[in-house]
């Protein structure tokens, strides 16, 4: 990242230091939850560039739109490894039996293989997974917004080259929700790029957003 960036990582409920609560289940509840976190309240909007991948992506742009109404957007925004809120996720998990739903978690590349064969560690995961795709799963919106109401924080797109949870075409297709996009560009991988290949997805965001290129602002990309 350029010099003088820092990096902070929102912790949800239900996880970390935060383990005592209750998990959040839906996009709605997280985007309201990510601008009480220290990030928001220790720097102005404008100076924050919000990076979210798969369901992070939603709440990403859930809490991006919050900023727009509350007129403090924030200087960028980037949407990862998920599908526009008018298409439907290929793989609905949040009602399988908690067998079927951990084998389909190591089928995505999102849970080691052991953890099949650990059923004892299931209550301590269970919980805080299936929240996160009961909401995911429910965050869905069929109706195309109408040019005035498009997103106008300027977003970088991004998709793996082999994801088979969210296409190229798939996180194209956000471009009807937002005024200024540039993208998707692609990392090579699956749908778990943003871990396995950070510097190639960093460097993505570091190229469209430079803190010392006024682009960004301007709503152009290179």
């Amino acid at each position: 990242l350029p010099a003088g960036t820092s990096m902070s990582l929102a912790v949800w409920p239900g996880r970390d230091h935060r383990m005592r609560e209750t998990c959040a289940t839906s996009i709605d509840a997280l985007a309201d939850d990510l601008l009480q976190q220290p990030c928001f309240t220790q720097w102005p909007p404008r100076q924050l560039i919000i990076v979210g991948h798969s369901m992070g992506a939603q709440v990403a742009f859930a809490a991006c739109r919050r900023l727009e109404q509350r007129n403090t957007p924030p200087r960028g925004l980037v949407l990862s490894g998920c599908h526009a809120p008018h298409l439907r996720g290929r793989r609905p998990i949040s009602h399988l039996a908690d067998a079927e739903f951990i084998a389909q978690l190591v089928a995505m590349g999102g849970c080691a293989q052991e953890l099949i064969d650990e059923p004892t560690l299931w209550p301590v995961f269970m919980p805080m997974l299936r929240a996160d795709f009961t909401a995911t799963e429910a965050w869905h919106d069929p109706r195309l917004p109408q040019p005035a109401e498009r997103l106008q924080t300027p977003t970088l797109l991004v998709c793996g080259s082999a994801d088979a949870e969210a296409s190229a075409n798939e996180v194209a297709a956000w471009q009807a929700w937002l005024r200024c996009h540039h993208g998707p560009v692609s990392v090579a991988g699956d749908h778990f790029y943003i871990t396995r290949r950070p510097a190639a997805f960093l460097e993505h965001i570091r190229r469209c957003f430079d803190t010392g290129d006024s682009h960004a602002d301007a709503c152009t990309f290179r």
